[in-house]
């Protein structure tokens, strides 16, 4: 895969974040163990976890377990 496709996944992923949320009332970190993987951390310390898939080639979240 080249950087010019990683660049592009990644982005994906961003705007994904900054169509869903309020950019200036979250925390975001890399999330490394998902692929192209985001930390999101709410103002409550919720968190989710926002990556690519590389089975659908689409960007898929996972919310955290109560």
């Amino acid at each position: 895969m080249s950087l010019n496709e990683q660049d592009i996944y990644e982005e994906k992923v961003m705007e994904w974040i900054d169509d869903h949320f309020v950019m200036n009332e979250i925390e975001i970190e890399d999330f490394p163990f998902f692929p192209y993987g985001k930390l999101i951390r709410d103002e409550n310390g919720e968190t989710m976890v926002v990556l690519w898939c590389v089975i659908y080639g689409r960007v898929d979240y996972r919310l955290q377990e109560a």
